[in-house]
């Protein structure tokens, strides 16, 4: 309610000044909303830190991550009491600097301890780990230097009331899991570095004696942004870590595993123009079969359509596990994405299908096909997709289809040609049959 009483005022004095004629006057309404005041609970703690910095400071808040909040509250030293965290910028000369203060309770009243200065604009994302197995929280803090490419992230210790600075990388991404086995929480940082055209991937461990780099990886450096890293494991159940990026018109999947006290990668920095987990479009990874492995989308032309035009092609998306020396696939699928849902289609009848897709009906046909004779047999099944809002169940009915699925928004039904020479049943399309999510 304060923050938008404050919004109205500052609206209100931009009107009188733009109706006023002032030409020239630019206002900006970030600076008239200067640490709005907290409520409730936090007060006291917005007010400790006022007391001891001033109130002429810009609360920053950050844009990924579970907090979101100026001020954070967690117990980081496992005393039972939450310590609080306050991120905000102060500019001097037309400089801004970024600011970490630290704000404990001593006898029922908040106090700030200590605050600790960072060359950048903004906070990306704060959050907090056991890196070394002592029972207590590092803090590790992504923040933006220039823009929102140019990144660094700090790992820190807290003690004693105070932050203790132990790694600080620049990265692109950056996540934390066990990745050597030793049951402590690993960080790796990915590093996309576009003015030198490199990437890498740093595995970190922290321990009493400091920051360890355990190992390194060569990235492909032709890619040019990434999805969030997924942490999963390898076919052999050995943890790493995925990584979806664009490259060029298409997608790649990095893979980043540890093993045999190696960082290792699918990059290979030998063979650098080609990418074993490439694939047009920007379909991404995702655990298909939910087995807990994340699957690449690796993608196989249906052969009955191979000699057609660019634009009725159709291909199996060939959903496959890494081992860490090769790929096997789990599971082969029609993806429709733009109706939402997939067709698994049994390895004994991949290459006798013919798809025809017809977007203006919503409508996949499904025909036989003899790929030695390269001849297009009749119709199998059909599967249609029906605004649920037109859905008239009865003539559907009437028509011969069954409805398999629905959603929302949507119905999808399916029809079996009567000479099905596939011999297919309701059942066994409805089991191949899956709606995205």
């Amino acid at each position: 309610m304060v923050l938008k009483k404050l919004i109205a005022v500052a609206l209100s004095a931009l009107m009188v000044l733009c109706l006023s004629g002032c030409d020239g006057l630019m206002l900006n309404v970030d600076e008239l909303l200067l640490s709005p005041k907290l409520e409730g609970d936090m007060y006291p703690v917005q007010q400790a830190l006022e007391d001891a910095v001033g109130d002429d400071i810009t609360l920053k808040y950050p844009s990924l991550g579970e907090y979101r909040s100026a001020f954070v509250l967690k117990d980081i030293n496992a005393d039972g009491t939450d310590e609080a965290f306050a991120f905000y910028s102060t500019t001097s000369d037309s400089t801004v600097t970024m600011h970490i203060n630290v704000i404990e309770k001593e006898n029922n009243k908040w106090k700030s301890k200590g605050d600790l200065s960072l060359v950048g604009t903004g906070i990306e994302s704060v959050s907090f780990a056991d890196l070394n197995g002592n029972g207590r929280l590092e803090i590790i803090v992504g923040w933006y230097i220039f823009g929102t490419t140019e990144k660094q992230v700090g790992i820190y210790e807290f003690e004693g009331g105070f932050l203790t600075l132990r790694a600080i990388e620049p990265y692109t991404n950056f996540t934390f899991a066990d990745f050597t086995g030793d049951m402590i929480k690993d960080i790796v940082v990915i590093y996309l570095n576009s003015a030198e055209t490199a990437a890498t991937a740093k595995l970190l461990s922290l321990s009493n004696s400091g920051i360890k780099e355990v190992g390194s990886a060569k990235l492909d450096p032709g890619v040019s942004s990434y999805n969030t890293p997924v942490v999963s494991k390898l076919s052999d159940n050995t943890p790493a870590l995925y990584v979806d990026a664009v490259k060029g018109s298409g997608m790649i999947t990095e893979i980043i595993w540890y093993k045999d006290g190696t960082l290792n990668g699918t990059y290979n920095p030998e063979a650098p123009e080609y990418s074993p987990t490439y694939r047009s479009g920007t379909v991404v990874s995702r655990d298909y079969d939910s087995d807990g492995t994340v699957d690449i989308p690796l993608t196989e032309i249906l052969v009955s359509t191979a000699q057609m035009a660019d634009s009725d092609k159709v291909y199996y998306t060939n959903w496959s596990q890494f081992s860490g020396s090769e790929f096997s696939t789990v599971a082969s699928a029609l993806m429709n994405y733009s109706d939402g849902y997939s067709i698994t289609v049994p390895s004994h009848i991949k290459q006798n299908l013919l798809v025809i897709r017809k977007l203006e009906s919503r409508t996949r046909y499904f025909y036989s096909y003899n790929q030695s004779e390269n001849a297009v047999g009749t119709e199998i099944f059909r599967i249609v997709t029906v605004s649920a809002a037109e859905y008239d169940k009865t003539t559907y009915y009437e028509s011969g289809y069954v409805e398999i699925a629905q959603t929302e928004n949507l119905v999808y039904l399916i029809k079996i040609a009567a000479d099905n020479n596939l011999e297919l049943t309701n059942d066994e399309i409805k089991a191949m049959f899956a709606v995205l999510k």
